[in-house]
């Protein structure tokens, strides 16, 4: 018996072939299903960057069968594996603690992989494929990933263009609710950098692109509304945010524009956030008081100063993991019948030592000898019927290790308070 996890990445993987085994919500229930009869519990992690099969095997030699049906058949690897790598045992726990602090993510440190590794264990709990292990396994990859990210900066500053521009905002107008935005064209770019903004509650938005089915398209899906290109420069003093992201072959915001802008706004201060290239705002704005201009080298600076924080971080990320990995492999290895028995004969045994020596002064000094044999023995008979029958468990065996860690939960048998200390995590 033992743990594997076999997937493919953005590093081992290009995206035709990263499409193809990319799972919705359904697929993915359905595939596990299909997978229970050669996996007895198993975890299917799948996000735009990455799909990964989790999965404890009876034996490592239904692995290929386990790629054929869940890789092979999406893009046609014929058994050539290629594209996937291939992690077992203590190295496929510290595979998955890694992932959850987003080390072997796309952008070093992302938050969003937390929420995918819980939606993750959602999935494989309606397809009713986790197990104690499973469970285990789950709660302590989120608790790692949170600790990576309260105990270092491994998720500290903006990583994307898009971030960047709200964070400059932000520091400019110190909150971002209520203020106006304007998106000046309806690229992608531009679109998540509105999305962002949306997120930090400013509001209203407005959309103003040479095409107008574009822009009304992109005001249905963020909730915004769409003002007549020739109305630009009237627009610019409406709003405290301008996002400008055209792709157009010069400057679609001058100075003078800016200055009318100005005049109408009574001097508030007006951000404007240019991602495009060639650039959408003359740099000759720079010279209107109150006026602050951030174009994308501003904005690359921003990001590479974050990504360089975070590279620093990796080292001390790596400590935590090693500290998680070692935690849960001696959970692990707890979950045999000898460690089990072990733990419920000491834990009895404190408890008889303690009641024993609290009520040692309602007996007399002679009998005292006599108390500690009989208390000793009763411990001893009340567990031996349990112990025959876990001695007889197979180690390994999963319907005996969700026995043999029901037991550990329900006498606490762990130092750290067992399966529940990460629980609250899911």
């Amino acid at each position: 018996m033992g743990l594997v996890v076999v997937g493919l990445n953005h590093e081992t993987a290009p995206l035709p072939v990263r499409e193809k085994v990319a799972f919705s919500r359904e697929e993915a229930v359905r595939a596990l299903r299909e997978l229970k009869e050669m996996v007895p519990q198993a975890l299917l992690l799948s996000t735009c960057n990455r799909t990964e099969l989790y999965a404890l095997l009876a034996d490592f030699e239904s692995l290929p069968q386990v790629k054929e049906t869940l890789f092979f058949r999406r893009f046609a690897g014929n058994g050539n594996d290629q594209y996937l790598y291939e992690r077992r045992d203590q190295e496929a726990v510290q595979h998955l603690f890694r992932v959850a602090c987003g080390l072997d993510s796309m952008v070093l440190g992302e938050q969003e992989i937390l929420g995918q590794v819980k939606n993750a264990y959602e999935i494989s709990r309606s397809a009713e494929t986790l197990g104690a292990l499973f469970h285990r396994l789950t709660a302590a990859a989120v608790h790692v990933g949170k600790r990576a990210r309260t105990e270092t900066q491994i998720g500290y500053g903006p990583v994307s263009v898009a971030f960047a521009a709200v964070e400059l905002a932000e520091k400019v107008f110190q909150t971002l609710e209520r203020r106006g935005v304007l998106l000046v064209g309806a690229g992608e770019n531009g679109a998540l950098c509105a999305q962002h903004l949306l997120s930090r509650k400013a509001e209203p938005l407005f959309i103003a692109n040479r095409t107008t089915e574009r822009a009304e398209k992109l005001a249905r899906e963020l909730g915004g509304e769409t003002v007549s290109w020739d109305r630009l420069g009237e627009s610019l003093s409406r709003v405290d945010i301008v996002v400008a992201t055209t792709g157009a072959p010069h400057a679609v915001i001058d100075a003078e524009m800016v200055r009318e802008a100005m005049r109408r706004r009574d001097g508030k201060a007006l951000v404007l956030i240019d991602i495009a290239v060639p650039r959408d705002v003359d740099p000759e704005v720079d010279r209107v008081r109150n006026v602050f201009r951030f174009d994308i080298d501003t904005l690359k600076g921003v990001v590479d100063q974050s990504v360089a924080r975070r590279r620093k971080e990796v080292p001390a990320v790596e400590r935590l993991i090693q500290d998680e990995v070692a935690g849960f492999m001696s959970w692990w290895d707890g979950l045999a019948s000898g460690p089990v028995i072990r733990d419920l004969h000491q834990v009895f045994e404190t408890v008889r030592a303690h009641e024993v020596e609290k009520n040692l002064k309602r007996f007399r000094d002679e009998d005292r000898e006599q108390l500690d044999v009989f208390s000793r023995n009763l411990v001893r008979k009340m567990l031996m019927t349990a112990s025959m029958e876990m001695k007889h468990l197979k180690d390994g065996d999963p319907l005996a290790m969700e026995r043999l860690s029901a037991v550990r939960q329900i006498f606490g048998l762990d130092a750290k308070g067992g399966e529940d200390e990460h629980d609250d995590s899911l």
